[in-house]
């Protein structure tokens, strides 16, 4: 490697950070207006002067509406994923039923932050890009739960019995314990609630 390319390294790296810090910085900004505003109500005009950039700059970010939706999608999800792998690091030694009441308290005290992504996501409609993030975030959420489950059945901690299910089964009681708090109110203590579904869930599970 000569010379100038091993100086050109650095710029590359620092012009990668400032085009993610620009994206980051859109996508708060779009959220935001778009939570406020609503989503197809809200002009791409006023994201870029809320974000500090140029249309233009916005339009080499993300080419259009879409392309911004589906970017905070992902963003959310990615926020999920990684609170919940921070909730589970500290536990990761400990038995199945702690790190399952972790998974659920994550997944609780994410719903409870009512950030303009929140706010956002609930003006969502139910259209395919929607479902498919919905699908996205399932399979990773199964995912994390097979390991901690498949590990407490060797253990001998959980019953091999209906391992098929229970994945299905936790979730579904998740989703409707969240489906009621959205008619009643956000959850003001993820804990409590993490608490009583992994109790009634382990209930029927536990050897």
């Amino acid at each position: 490697m000569n010379r100038d390319s091993k100086s050109e390294a650095p710029v590359k790296k620092l012009r990668s950070r400032l085009r993610e810090a620009t994206a980051d910085a859109i996508l708060v900004a779009a959220a935001d207006v778009f939570a406020q505003e609503g989503v197809h109500a809200a002009k791409m005009e006023s994201i870029a002067e809320q974000a500090g950039v140029s249309v233009g700059t916005l339009y080499n970010h993300f080419k259009d509406r879409a392309a911004l939706l589906e970017a905070l999608r992902a963003k959310r999800r990615q926020v999920l994923l990684t609170r919940l792998d921070a909730a589970l690091a500290p536990v990761k030694e400990q038995p199945a039923p702690v790190r399952l009441k972790a998974f659920v308290t994550a997944i609780f005290a994410h719903v409870a932050e009512r950030d303009a992504f929140v706010r956002l996501l609930v003006q969502l409609p139910e259209d395919p890009a929607h479902s498919q993030n919905k699908s996205q975030v399932l399979a990773e959420l199964n995912r994390r739960l097979e390991v901690i489950i498949d590990q407490g059945i060797r253990a001998k901690e959980l019953r091999a019995e209906g391992r098929a299910f229970y994945p299905s089964l936790l979730m579904g009681l998740v989703r409707g314990a969240l489906d009621r708090l959205r008619e009643e109110g956000h959850p003001h203590s993820p804990a409590a609630w993490g608490e009583e579904i992994s109790r009634v869930f382990l209930k029927g599970i536990e050897v």
